[in-house]
């Protein structure tokens, strides 16, 4: 699945508390099965790591 996910991509989280949250992969770790991504949320811009099955294309 990391082969899907590359840098700029945007995603969309579809579940937990980010709930309907777009986000722009900024990295894949690929070892860790992770996305670091942007994401503008409550509050202002915020860089997270996700896992990729908690995300979807947007």
């Amino acid at each position: 699945m990391a082969a899907d996910y590359v840098p700029g991509d945007v995603v969309h989280i579809p579940d937990g508390p980010l709930r309907g949250v777009c986000a722009v992969v900024r990295g894949v770790d690929t070892a860790t099965s992770r996305l670091r991504v942007d994401a503008l949320v409550e509050g202002g811009p915020h860089e997270m790591s996700l896992g990729f099955d908690e995300v979807e294309w947007a």
